[in-house]
């Protein structure tokens, strides 16, 4: 975890715990707008002339993808002191809504367009082999098959 935006959520409750979520909050969505800005520029590079450009930004999705991973732990360890409040020492801190919302918003939208991107994807076959769906799975009689098959014994 990246100690230098870490911040331990304190023990107590009232402004401390409200403060600390803020902080928290706020950087994910500063993640969460670099992670949907990184998405667009993908859409973009995948509806041009030149598609395989959008795997130009797979280092920059991986970065993002650590630096989201550590502020979800930090998010999760605030949740926990944060659903130890009463409703209403929550619904006093209205800006801790309001971000939770923002967030969910954009998370979204990112999944939304990355949706639509992994379709363009398939359609420019730049889908990685690992990612397409087997054969297997479509076809109800293969699961039927490999179901007796592991139930038979």
């Amino acid at each position: 975890m990246d100690q230098a935006h870490a911040s331990t959520p304190p023990g107590g409750t009232g402004p401390d715990i409200h403060f600390s979520l803020i902080e928290e909050l706020l950087r994910h969505l500063e993640v969460c707008q670099e992670a949907y800005s990184l998405v667009q520029k993908e859409n973009q590079c995948l509806k041009s002339d030149t598609p395989r450009d959008a795997y130009q930004n797979a280092d920059s999705r991986h970065e993002l993808f650590e630096r989201i991973s550590g502020v979800m732990v930090r998010i999760s360890a605030h949740k926990s002191l944060w659903m130890r409040l009463s409703p209403v020492e929550r619904s006093r801190n209205m800006r801790v809504t309001s971000l939770i919302k923002q967030n969910m918003d954009l998370i979204m939208k990112t999944v939304v367009l990355d949706r639509e991107n992994e379709k363009l994807m398939l359609q420019h076959g730049m889908a990685p082999p690992d990612r397409l769906p087997s054969s297997r799975l479509n076809n109800p009689a293969a699961v039927g098959k490999l179901y007796q098959q592991n139930t038979a014994g």
